[in-house]
């Protein structure tokens, strides 16, 4: 393998377009419990986690779906590492756009927990609402 050969792996190809960035939204991560929850702490991890998921987007419905299964992968990386909750919980979804393609990166941040108590539900990610504007940008 020549040395120009092995160069062109690291130069970006000038055809090649980069992912324009449409739109973004955040939501800081979030308390889920407060003191009046019956429950009891085990041990809560002591940073937050964050994960990045990427998704194609298709039909602004995705846009939601996508940060929906990325805080179900989420939690179930947290539970096979011993947690059973979420202490808090934030996401940041970036809407990106080549061409005629759109793509969204979610990032999740939570900080994971032990908790005993009242069983653990499922719920949507917080403040979810925020993903409405963002979806009517995403209109293919």
């Amino acid at each position: 393998m020549g040395l120009a050969s092995m160069l062109s792996i690291f130069v970006v190809k000038r055809h090649d377009k980069p992912w324009e960035v449409v739109d973004s939204k955040a939501v800081e991560p979030v308390p889920l419990f407060d003191e009046d929850d019956d429950i009891d702490i085990i041990y809560i991890h002591e940073t937050r986690v964050v994960r990045t998921f990427v998704f194609d987007v298709r039909k602004d419905k995705d846009v939601e779906n996508s940060l929906l299964f990325a805080q179900q992968q989420f939690f179930e990386e947290v539970q096979r590492k011993g947690y059973n909750a979420l202490w808090s919980e934030g996401w940041q979804l970036t809407l990106l756009r080549k061409a005629k393609r759109h793509r969204v990166e979610v990032k999740y941040i939570g900080q994971p927990a032990c908790l005993t108590g009242k069983s653990v539900q499922p719920h949507q990610p917080p403040f979810l609402a925020v993903l409405a504007e963002l979806r009517q940008t995403a209109v293919v």
